[in-house]
């Protein structure tokens, strides 16, 4: 059965978002715009956070509303295998298990192809 999206497959549903470095107060709002620009026409976004070496609670808002307001639209977040530093900030405000994970294995590797933060 054909896709309502005109045809694509499974791996072009998923548009994924690289984040790299620090995210914190001066770089969150960046990864929130990304996140938000990659969700049009797709059944989910995954930011893969794989290579943040820093993440604060600023982080941790530019997600929780960039999930909210791809949610209104339809649009599932995920993270993509995130870094100790991710996880870590997660854990100690009591949200790691409050976003779905995907290891990197199972994002599409076509979704690469976005501009690196």
């Amino acid at each position: 059965m054909p896709a309502q999206d005109g045809g694509r497959d499974a791996d072009e549903q998923i548009a994924v978002v690289p984040v790299l470095g620090e995210i914190d107060i001066a770089t969150a709002d960046d990864m929130y715009a990304r996140l938000l620009a990659a969700g049009p026409g797709r059944a989910a976004v995954a930011a893969d956070l794989s290579r943040v070496e820093f993440f604060d609670a600023s982080g941790v808002r530019a997600l929780v509303s960039a999930r909210r307001r791809l949610a209104e639209r339809g649009v599932r977040l995920v993270l993509g295998e995130p870094s100790h530093a991710v996880v870590r900030t997660l854990e100690v405000l009591g949200l790691a298990d409050s976003f779905d994970v995907l290891p990197l294995r199972e994002l599409p590797l076509a979704g690469h192809t976005a501009a690196p933060n």
